[in-house]
């Protein structure tokens, strides 16, 4: 018998890694096939990500000396909201990390190839990660299969519609994995009788531990946060339910380890931590609190990823929330074989500690993602929740509950891995071929449809002759501009700029930050020229006489303020207003425009 080489262990997990492939691009199939000209999503933060994917990209070509755009700094720029101080990318979602990793890509395929690229990725990722996690108490096979349920989850297929940075799940399973890993170093250690500090492998562990969280700074901070709460549950609940397994060595080992790599994460995120002190950062809660909470019903009632779904959620909201947000769906299938795993395994059997420890830490962190208040088929039923307490924190009271689903997900996968295992060892048995059936029932009723995309439009001006006709560095006022609206195309200006390499910095934007009227703001604040249209965008009002006084003095102070030109784009999706309109009050407004092809109209503020 020969011990199994590194090629041996390695197979598996490639044709794991292949499988999961053909899952993403059976599912996202639609941005497969146009991946520079599609996206898949019910809003339009798609055109935020793209954005910054672009902008990290010339951040670093301007490092690196072959930068044609004005970029500014990666997490501070002016190239948004130019008008109104900038943007502090701190504390938006600018997936700074990836943008610097796929920067290549970014080169030579464009932001939006870059965007896709990470959609297709993220379910493959999340599921190798969540593996990794479950090889720890699984067989191979059984830790695949539910593994791949996570990263297949309604939580990540609903979040990759317009939100990537939170549909990226790695560091979630590979924090459970280090804290394992750590603990079970101080097991052996103690047994060795060896040193805590002196060992490679607690330095090793620590510092790959610190770089993973380093990392997820640049991610998404939201999703770092709801890990450190998800990692307090599963921490009680090893305390209760692993007692008998780690000694006083064990957790000094794991707090020494977590201090190597706190220490190593905030090292990494020290130039974000600084950025978030300063200018244009919001000033209160990012969102209001009450809202994004999650349904008791959720689990049970099909939202928008699931093939069973119709679309939408039937519950009613508070308020309107964008379906990417609705990722709580597992099935009763599902809930019911945990419930089953759960009574039937876990007193006396040999995954009771492993599956006692799963359904502590799903329970503790599915309490906190209902919220506060706990609803109950779209009603009230418990004013006050666990979450309240979270709320009452700075700087986590501007997590989402509804986002911790993820947690929760991952841990009910884990007690439907473990009822798998036990279930594949004793097929000859009336209870475990029934067991089977409901996980493949289960499977079948949360498995994800093909997600539809929607074409991006770009007007071939900023691919093609922007260089010709707008200087570098020019401050532009883009026609429709980006409004912070959960529908497609809102932002599209946005990518606009993205695609021309950020030739030119934009007056507009839709971002999380702050002005002197507001503590908190979700765009860049309206010019004069925008209060003047404002009825005309808003509300389906006639635009204003272009002729008048006030529209002349506002243009006039554009022009004042440093805007050197305005870029119409006629045939965008959005833009108010019938057949000509925008084309007629712009021409009477400020003059004939000084190119229009390409789909856009531009005309110079500058003379």
């Amino acid at each position: 018998m020969y011990a199994p080489t590194y090629r041996s262990r390695l197979r598996p997990w490639l044709w794991y890694s292949l499988l999961l492939c053909v899952g993403s691009l059976t599912i996202f199939g639609s941005v497969a096939a146009d991946p520079g000209g599609s996206v898949v999503a019910s809003n339009d933060d798609t055109s935020l990500f793209i954005w910054w994917l672009g902008h990290g990209a010339q951040v670093l070509a301007g490092a690196l000396g072959f930068g044609p755009g004005e970029t500014g700094g990666l997490l501070y720029t002016e190239s948004m909201n130019a008008l109104g101080g900038g943007v502090n990318g701190a504390w938006n979602t600018s997936l700074a990390g990836f943008a610097i990793l796929l920067a290549p890509v970014t080169w030579v395929a464009g932001p939006i190839v870059s965007y896709n690229l990470l959609v297709l990725a993220f379910p493959v990722l999340g599921s190798l990660a969540t593996a990794v996690l479950f090889r720890r108490f699984l067989d191979r096979l059984p830790a695949f299969i539910a593994a791949a349920g996570v990263g297949f989850s309604s939580y990540v297929i609903a979040q990759l519609g317009g939100h990537p940075n939170l549909a990226y799940i790695v560091t979630p399973p590979l924090t459970a994995w280090a804290i394992l890993a750590l603990l079970d170093l101080g097991r052996r250690q103690a047994e060795h009788g060896r040193s805590c500090v002196r060992g490679r492998r607690l330095w090793l562990l620590g510092g790959g531990f610190g770089l993973l969280l380093g990392f997820q700074f640049y991610v998404s901070t939201e999703v770092l946060a709801g890990t450190f709460l998800a990692a307090l549950c599963f921490l009680a609940s090893l305390a209760v339910f692993g007692r008998r397994l780690y000694r006083a060595r064990s957790w000094l080992t794991l707090g020494l380890g977590s201090a190597i790599a706190g220490l190593i994460a905030l090292l990494c995120a020290v130039p974000l931590l600084v950025t978030m002190a300063g200018p244009n950062a919001p000033q209160g809660a990012i969102r209001p609190h009450g809202v994004w909470n999650t349904d008791l019903l959720d689990p049970i009632l099909p939202a928008a990823p699931a093939w069973l779904s119709s679309g939408v959620s039937p519950l009613p909201r508070i308020m309107d929330i964008d379906p990417a947000e609705l990722g709580a769906y597992i099935g009763a299938p599902a809930l019911l074989a945990a419930v089953l795993i759960v009574v039937g395994l876990a007193h006396r059997s040999a995954h009771a500690v492993p599956l006692r420890i799963a359904a502590g830490t799903g329970l503790l962190v599915f309490l906190l993602a209902l919220g506060s208040p706990i609803l109950f088929g779209g009603r009230v039923v418990l004013e006050t929740g666990p979450f309240a307490l979270i709320e009452a924190v700075p700087v986590l009271n501007n997590i989402l509950p509804m986002r911790l689903v993820l947690h929760s997900t991952i841990a009910l996968f884990a007690v439907l891995g473990i009822g798998l295992q036990w279930a594949s060892t004793r097929l000859k048995s009336r209870g475990a071929r029934s067991l089977i059936i409901l996980l493949v029932l289960a499977a079948v009723t949360v498995v994800p449809a093909p997600q539809t995309a929607h074409e991006v439009t770009v007007p071939g001006f900023f691919s093609e002759s922007i260089a010709e006709v707008v200087p570098a560095g020019s401050v532009v006022k883009t026609f429709p501009r980006p409004l912070a609206w959960a529908e497609p195309h809102a932002d599209e200006a946005m990518v606009w700029q993205s695609v021309s390499g950020f030739r030119y910095r934009e007056t507009g934007g839709y971002f999380i930050g702050s002005s002197p009227q507001s503590p908190v703001i979700y765009s860049a604040p309206e010019d004069v020229l925008d209060e003047l249209l404002h009825g005309s965008v808003f509300d389906g009002e006639p635009m204003p006489d272009a002729e008048s006084q006030e529209v002349g003095a506002a243009v006039a102070e554009l022009r004042d303020s440093g805007v050197d030109f305005i870029v119409l784009a006629p045939e965008a999706p959005l833009l108010p207003g019938g057949d000509g309109v925008y084309e007629e009050f712009l021409d009477t407004a400020v003059g004939d425009p000084i190119f229009a092809d390409e789909g856009v109209r531009v005309y110079r503020l500058d003379q």
